[in-house]
């Protein structure tokens, strides 16, 4: 049996069990069951990790020291991008669906009355704690703490799948087919415990798996982009961390038609997605003209 086979057979199993173990917990309310199913979730993303020691993989040699010094632009990078494509992703959404925007503070009444009280008490502006989010998402232990889970899921896809298929494919076919068994391995979250789009959105249940699929192939592209030009497995890690806390565009959501869930404003959304999209089409059309004219000159 290959190396990928090994991986991929382990991962995905053990994924799957951890799944029925906490969708049941994801599906109930209930602070309780909420940290039963973080706590899950944090579980399936060693689950790479493990994967890929099963199958043989070189961990020493992913890249444990970075070189900060060569590679500020690319940490830069890695640590702001989720940002930007989350809001610049959901511009483009709510430009189709203007309807969507309530900048009045809609979305913090919903999830934290308090909170809302206090703002319209002391005559807050709700832009200027939607910029105070920003910068507590970018900044906050949950920041760093995301990172080092993410750490777990990037041993396994960046570390080691990629490489594994660019080597059998090339650059390009192995970053997609890389993304497609990725997007493949939320498969369970995303059917069973209705993770990221729920259950009542466009589609359901069939779209949300493919727009999510295509997310990966978009993310896995620019990640392992940054996992190249910095040969430190902790760049991809970065990204991967703040994509998972960068702040919600949903902030600036109105109330009422949730089922579009699966077209944004999020950035797994099929049309917020486009500037990612976009961004992961111009490193490929990048890296394979550069390569192309190495060839020539060679």
């Amino acid at each position: 049996m290959s190396k990928v086979s090994k991986f991929i057979i382990f991962t995905f199993v053990a994924s799957f069990l951890v799944c029925i173990g906490i969708s049941g917990d994801m599906m109930r309310e209930g602070a309780g069951n909420m940290m039963s199913a973080s706590f899950g979730l944090r579980i399936n993303m060693m689950m790479p990790a493990i994967g890929a020691l099963i199958a043989g993989a070189k961990i020493k040699q992913m890249g444990w020291k970075p070189d900060i010094s060569s590679n500020k632009k690319y940490i830069l990078l890695a640590w702001l991008m989720p940002t930007v494509f989350e809001i610049t992703g959901a511009a483009v959404y709510y430009m189709v669906f203007r309807e969507d925007l309530a900048s009045s503070g809609i979305f913090l009444r919903d999830i934290d009355q308090h909170v809302y009280d206090e703002l319209q008490k002391t005559g807050g502006s709700y832009a200027w704690y939607a910029i105070k989010e920003i910068f507590f998402s970018l900044t906050s232990y949950m920041s760093f703490a995301s990172v080092l889970f993410a750490i777990g899921e990037e041993i396994g896809w960046r570390g080691f799948l990629f490489p594994e298929l660019k080597e059998r494919f090339g650059r390009t076919k192995g970053r997609i087919l890389g993304g497609v068994l990725h997007g493949i391995w939320h498969f369970p979250l995303i059917i069973i415990a209705g993770y990221e789009y729920g259950r009542h959105y466009i589609g359901a249940p069939v779209l949300g798996p493919l727009v999510f699929t295509l997310f990966c192939v978009a993310t896995g592209i620019i990640m392992d982009h940054l996992y190249e030009r910095s040969e430190s497995i902790w760049l991809p890690a970065i990204f991967h961390g703040m994509t998972n806390v960068t702040i919600s565009s949903a902030i600036v959501r109105a109330p009422g038609h949730l089922e579009r869930v699966i077209l944004g404003p999020m950035d797994i959304g099929l049309i917020a997605m486009i500037p990612l999209i976009c961004a992961a089409v111009l490193i490929t059309y990048i890296e394979n003209k550069r390569e192309k004219m190495e060839f020539e000159d060679f």
